[in-house]
Formats: structure tokens, sequence, C-alpha cells
């Protein structure tokens, strides 16, 4: 009996060893092109424990079997950086007219459809921002009204903002600023739904620099699926099965439509004139095809500052970090934060910046 459950044992040890190293293949796979790395790409930091947890069974054991995942995780050791961070910011303390704050935060509507059951949830989403006295806001999910709190010219008024661009008055996405806005553009994905993409160049301190603001293809889950993800016990039957498949095709087609909006934005970015921030909702995770092409010739706020792991997703599906602020060479970050306060199913991200070289 012992020697059946060490053969599997093994065979499974084997099985989450290949199943992490694909895991690895999906930043460099366009999923567009072959789709299935990018599910092993999205269960990475469960494979990453699954084969931790077998490296400290098999030495337990005192087996040399422990050397094939600890390879594995070691091949990738690259891509921890991009999920966990011992670091944290630095210690210098600046004067306020040589850093710049910039705030990114998926406000989901500002609570449109009363989703936290608390009628103040607007005003503690902008007492929030407020609180972490940002230079520029990239707003994902924002939306106006023609009249009262959350109308532009009132919005402007509470965030202490004189400058403002937008993909839509009425939602979608927005960027504020406390400094004059030299040049604005949204791009373009076609049939796009809720996807925006915008840009602003911005002057500061006598120097000009570009943030993007961005919100990529969500999932598009509806009511149904978030229920299938959360409930307690899976059957297995024709009906779950049926979920799983309308999950996957979901899951699948997004993670397509991101790549193909990703590169275009990438190419877009290398045009740029002025050194430049990424921002936004990418809606995908750190292994993903989509960050990796993002985030090339860039650097990451969270890796080159963050703590811990700084999951920016609170919603109903597996809670990840798919929220980022980007920045370009001549740009030096010194503090990166996610800020824990649910009032929208993201929380949100801010960080320090000194424009050195520009």
């Amino acid at each position: 009996m012992k020697k059946i459950l060490h053969k599997g044992l093994v065979v499974f040890s084997l099985i989450f060893s290949g199943a992490l190293l694909i895991s690895y293949s999906a930043a460099y796979i366009n999923p567009g092109t072959i789709g299935f790395p990018a599910f092993f790409g999205l269960a990475f930091p469960y494979l990453l424990v699954i084969n931790l947890l077998f490296v400290l069974y098999w030495m337990f054991r005192r087996k040399w079997s422990f050397l094939l995942p600890l390879i594995i995780i070691l091949i990738g050791y690259g891509n921890l950086s991009d999920f966990f961070q011992l670091s944290g910011g630095d210690k210098t303390i600046l004067a306020d007219s040589e850093q710049l704050n910039i705030l990114s935060y998926n406000v989901r509507s500002f609570d449109r459809y009363k989703w936290t059951k608390d009628p103040n949830t607007p005003h503690n989403i902008v007492k929030l921002i407020n609180s972490q006295e940002p230079d520029v806001i990239c707003l994902q999910e924002y939306r106006s009204t023609s009249n009262g709190f959350l109308s532009l010219t009132n919005l402007k008024k509470e965030l202490g903002m004189k400058y403002v661009h937008y993909s839509n008055i009425k939602g979608g996405v927005a960027i504020f600023s406390k400094h004059p806005i030299a040049k604005k553009a949204s791009l373009s994905f076609g049939n796009e739904h809720l996807c925006k993409a915008i840009f602003v160049d911005i002057s500061f301190n006598d120097k000009l620099f570009r943030v993007y603001n961005l919100h990529l293809e969500s999932n598009r889950f509806v009511g149904k699926n978030y229920k299938f993800i959360t409930k307690d016990e899976y059957q297995g039957n024709e009906e779950d099965l049926n979920e799983i498949k309308d999950i996957s095709l979901r899951l699948s087609l997004a993670f397509a439509r991101r790549a193909e909006q990703a590169l275009q934005i990438k190419e877009h970015i290398k045009q740029s004139p002025n050194p430049t921030f990424v921002c936004g909702d990418f809606n995908d995770t750190p292994n993903s095809y989509t960050y990796h092409q993002l985030s090339k010739d860039m650097n990451d706020a969270f890796v080159e500052k963050g703590q811990g792991i700084s999951t920016t997703y609170s919603g109903d599906f597996p809670s990840f970090r798919i929220d980022y602020l980007l920045y370009s060479n001549g740009i030096r970050c010194t503090k990166y934060e996610r800020i824990r306060k649910r009032y929208s199913d993201h929380y949100p991200i801010c960080g320090s910046f000194v424009l050195d070289s520009i």
C-alpha cells in the first residue's frame, strides 16, 4: 500500500511540476495563437504553492524526488518578484514640489448599483482618494452625472483637480490632474465595450510626461458564473460541466482580446516623446502575456517599492494583482502602496515618483 501511495505522489509531483513549467510560458505565448498556457499562467500562484509543498514533503521523507519541483521553481525564480516583494519605499524625505503622486483606482461606477449597500460609498471613495494627496488620478469604470455630487464640475472641485480628460463624459476611464494638460487623446479598440485607453501629456515643473490610463477587456462573467465560482459544493454533473465550459470560453476570449489590446497599446507607447506612466486595470495577472508585453522596457512600481503580494482585486473571482503602475526609465519610484479599503471590487494603488532625467 505504501509503495502505491508513493508512486501516486511521484506521479502527481511530476504533473504539477510540468504544470508550473507550462505556467511560465504564459507570459511569452500569445493566447490568441495558443490559448491553453494562459490558463496555467492564471493558476501560477497555486501551482507554485503545491510544488513548494512537494519540495517540503520529499525533503521530510529524505527522498531525492524533491529536486525536480525545486529545480522547476528555481527556473521561474524571476516570476516570483512580480508576485511577492519584501522591499518597501525609500526613507528619504523629499519636498512635495519634487515628488509626483499618482493614484489608480477602478471605482466600479462609484457604486452605481449599490453593491456595498452603503449610500456614502461615493463620498468615501472621494475621501479616500484625497487622503493620498495625488497629483494625478487615473480612474477606471469612472462615472459622472449631469448634476449632484458625481457631476464632473463637482468631482473636479471635490478632488481639487483643475484638469481632466475622459473617454466619455458619462463613464469609462478618466484622468484628473492638478497640473496643466498639454495634450490629450484616446485610443480605439474598435468594438470596445468597457475597454478604454486614454493618455495625456502633463506639464510638471516645466517638464512633460505622459500618462496612459487603461481598462482592458474583462472576463465578462455574468451572475450565474459568479454563483458557480462561489458555491460550496460541485456535483460534477452535466450542469456543472456546462458552467465550467462557459467560464473557460469567456476566459479564453478575454485572454486573446487583452493580448491584442496590449500589443496595440505597446506600439503606441513606443512612439511617446516623453517619459511615460502606464496605469490602470489590466484585468490580467503578472504571469500573463498582457502584463509581459506592457511591462517590457518599463518598471513596475510594485516590483520596485512594494511589499507582500499586493492583491488589487477583491471580488468573487480568485484574488490577484491586476491593477498596475508602470513607468519608463528616467523616472524613479520612491513609494508604492495598495490601500486596503473595500469601497469597490478593486483596491486603489498609488505611487510616488521623481522625474530624475527629464
